[in-house]
Formats: C-alpha cells, sequence, structure tokens
C-alpha cells in the first residue's frame, strides 16, 4: 500500500516560502480570534441578534470590492510591498479595536462595523496577494505542493484560531484578542521584510485597473464551471455560514460564554 505523505519539499528549498507559510500561520491564528472577538463584543454589548447580524452584510462588500481591486493592483506592483503595507493597515484596524476596547465601556456601534469591514477589506487583498506570491517562491515542478502546502496550513488557522480567540476573550476580555490580532500581524511583516522583492510576472501590456477588474468578471461569466463555482462560493459564505451569529448561539441558545463561541 503506498503511504500518503504531506510534501514538504518546497519549503526546504525555498527560504522565502518558508517565511511566508510561517508569517501566514502565526497571522491567521490572530485573524481568527479577531474575527471571533468582534461579533461578541458586539452582541454582549447590544443584545441585539440583528445588530450583530448586520456585521456579517457590512463585511461582505468591502471584502468582495477589495479582493478584485486587490488582485488588479498585485498584478502591477510588487507583491511583497504590497502585502507589507496591507498587514500594517491590519495592525493598525486590530489595534483600534483594541485601544477602543480598553478605553471605553461602550464602544460606538459605527466604529465596530466600520473598523469589521476595514479588516474584511485588508483580508481579502492580504489573501489574494499572498496567493499570488506563491509562484515566484518556488519552481514549476514544485508549485502544486506548495500551494496544496500554503493552503492546507490556511486552512488549519480557521479551525485553531477560533477556538484559541475563544478562550483568550473568556480568560482576558475581547481587548486582549484584538491586542493578540495585531501583534500576529507584525509576524508577517517581519517575515516579509526578509524576503525578496516579488514583482508580478510581464503578462503583456497593463490595462487600467477597472478595465482589469471588467475583463475578469466578462471571463467568469462566459465561463460556466467558474461562474457556477463563484455564486455557489459566494452563497455558502452569505448563507451556510452565519459567523457573526455564532455569538448569539452560544450565549443564548446554549447559555455558554466566549469560550463556546468559536464552537
Amino acid at each position: 500500500m503506498p503511504r500518503l505523505a504531506v510534501d514538504v519539499s518546497s519549503l526546504r528549498e525555498s527560504r522565502d516560502l518558508r517565511r511566508l507559510v510561517a508569517g501566514n500561520l502565526v497571522t491567521g491564528l490572530g485573524t481568527q480570534a479577531a474575527l471571533v472577538a468582534l461579533p461578541f463584543q458586539l452582541y454582549t454589548q447590544t443584545g441585539s441578534a440583528f445588530l450583530t447580524g448586520l456585521l456579517g452584510a457590512v463585511e461582505l462588500v468591502p471584502l468582495i470590492v477589495l479582493a478584485l481591486v486587490g488582485g488588479a493592483i498585485a498584478d502591477r506592483f510588487d507583491r511583497r510591498r504590497l502585502l507589507l503595507l496591507d498587514q500594517i493597515a491590519l495592525v493598525v484596524c486590530a489595534g483600534a479595536l483594541a485601544g477602543a476596547a480598553f478605553a471605553l465601556d461602550e464602544v460606538p456601534l459605527w466604529f465596530m462595523y466600520l473598523a469589521g469591514g476595514l479588516l474584511a477589506g485588508f483580508g481579502a487583498v492580504q489573501n489574494v496577494t499572498r496567493s499570488a506570491i506563491v509562484p515566484n517562491l518556488v519552481r514549476p515542478a514544485k508549485l502544486r505542493s506548495a500551494i496544496a502546502l500554503n493552503f492546507g496550513l490556511y486552512q488549519l488557522t480557521l479551525v485553531i484560531g477560533p477556538g484559541l480567540g475563544g478562550l483568550l476573550i473568556a480568560a482576558a476580555g475581547v481587548e486582549w484578542a484584538y491586542l493578540a490580532d495585531a501583534v500576529s500581524c507584525l509576524a508577517m511583516v517581519v517575515a516579509l521584510i526578509g524576503m525578496a522583492p516579488q514583482p508580478p510576472q510581464d503578462a503583456g501590456p497593463l490595462v487600467s485597473i477597472r478595465r482589469s477588474i471588467g475583463d475578469g468578471l466578462r471571463f467568469v461569466r462566459g465561463n460556466q464551471a467558474l461562474m457556477g463555482s463563484f455564486a455557489i462560493d459566494l452563497l455558502a459564505m452569505t448563507f451556510g455560514m452565519p459567523r457573526a451569529l455564532f455569538a448569539v448561539l452560544a450565549v443564548d441558545v446554549y447559555g455558554a460564554g466566549a469560550a463556546d463561541t468559536a464552537a
């Protein structure tokens, strides 16, 4: 019987890939902690399931828009620099949430919605830019294993991160979850500072960002398989994973606290 094993040879060959994967792993754990903290804080402060669920709708628009814009920008500029600037923006957003939680008994709703939208948008830019860097870091023969490893470890943060975030909130409060997110984003900043520049590969004459996004959307619309895949994914993210309401379930339905919000 053949033995199944994870191919980590791409990590051994590429120092920059090791830095990217390590930074992404640490940052991902902090990001998931903040994604648990924000709806929990919003619900415990307002007691409104509607206002808490509205956070998901507020996050959806910048997530979609900045994912499209971020992909177009990543085709034009140094991806390392773009990801570095994006990480700094995430540090600022998480730090602002931590500062507000430390300083105020009740954080204004508009501020939490604004911060949540910015975190979702900058997170989308991070995802597309990070994925675009990977092909630059390994030779073609190792590309599939590098992508699988990077994606698999990122999925691991989606499983472990919320649980750690819930435990941290229960032990110390939401402000420390935000602070952990800000510190974890600095791990990616440190990783990127030590990486070589990652300019986009030459793909011919450049068009405007608006036209680039339009061409991409038209291509997707003309491909039924892609159109169906994107539509299913969008519907699943919108209606099949109501993460913002997990706090409502944990507190009101199960009578638990933050430690069970991420379960």
